[in-house]
């Protein structure tokens, strides 16, 4: 049986790179052909260079990371988050279909509003109503998703761990406390932290059971909290700069809706055998692993 062949889009991405670091690492997907690309190769809305790549490297598995996840940008630009988010996983979805390829792909915490969350966080099972265009597109993107026989929609939430402060709350916090500054993190908004490299264990923990876990997981790391309470952690491991300042979630001048509490239930993935550590074990590895006096650019 030849080994099993993974195409991964958004390779260049935070998640991308921590994907193809865990798929190297773990000894049960070292050996399979993995072809990562990005926007650099081509645009995933172009059906037929989508087409041309999938049909070259005949993947068994499509994951699916690449998407316009910045808020407010598909909030200005809604034909825009359209066009990536869910027409690209249409052709993605259809390359699949045709090549009776299993499909993986990200969805988000955005898709539900926030208001009441359950007790224990939103399951699986649970209502999605988001709150703005992004959240609408990937509730569209799930729902394409389903259509694939053996799809798998995994929603994680506030991920960490990447090398762009751009779209790295911890990241830019660091940077921040380094250059003697305080950042100013929001207080009144929750969810469950996430470090990219334990979502990508986990995403190659789901690949490899004996039995193909399909449908919607949710997975993130433990704790719900905000990112004022993460800043202040992170304060507390470096050691240096001053204390980060409650920022109120209504003066952040925000376009697009954001839920106040989209703490995601992982019930589910602990009935399958697997419970990420607390986000304050995984922020710690992150710091440890960051060099103390790198460039900005230079983050592993």
């Amino acid at each position: 049986m030849r080994p099993t062949r993974i195409l991964l889009t958004g390779a260049d991405g935070m998640l991308g790179r921590a994907l193809t670091a865990a798929l190297a690492a773990s000894p049960a997907t070292r050996d399979w052909p993995l072809l990562g690309v990005s926007l650099a190769d081509f645009d995933i809305a172009d059906r037929d260079a989508l087409d041309a790549c999938v049909d070259a490297f005949g993947p068994d598995v499509v994951i699916h990371t690449a998407a316009l996840a910045v808020v407010d940008t598909c909030e200005t630009s809604p034909k825009t988050a359209m066009r990536v988010n869910t027409e690209g996983l249409r052709n993605i979805a259809a390359a699949c279909r045709r090549h009776g390829a299993r499909l993986l792909s990200l969805s988000s915490d955005y898709v539900f509003d926030g208001l009441g969350a359950p007790a224990g966080g939103y399951r699986e099972e649970d209502l999605p109503n988001p709150l703005s265009v992004y959240g609408l597109t990937k509730v569209a993107g799930e729902r394409i998703c389903s259509l694939v026989p053996g799809h798998l929609s995994i929603r994680t939430s506030w991920l960490f761990g990447g090398t762009d402060e751009g779209v790295d709350v911890v990241l830019a916090a660091v940077r921040q406390l380094r250059r003697g500054e305080a950042p100013r993190l929001i207080h009144d908004q929750f969810s469950l932290p996430t470090y990219t490299a334990d979502l990508a264990d986990a995403m190659v923990f789901l690949l490899t059971r004996e039995t193909p876990v399909t449908g919607t997981v949710h997975i993130a790391n433990s704790g719900t909290a905000s990112w004022y309470e993460v800043g202040r952690e992170i304060r507390a491991v470096l050691g240096t700069g001053p204390q980060p300042l409650p920022l109120p979630m209504a003066e952040c001048g925000f376009i697009g809706g954001r839920p106040v509490d989209s703490t995601l239930s992982t019930a589910r993935l602990a009935g399958l055998g697997l419970v990420l550590p607390h986000w304050r074990d995984a922020l710690h590895r992150f710091l440890a692993d960051l060099p103390a006096d790198a460039p900005e650019d230079a983050v592993r």
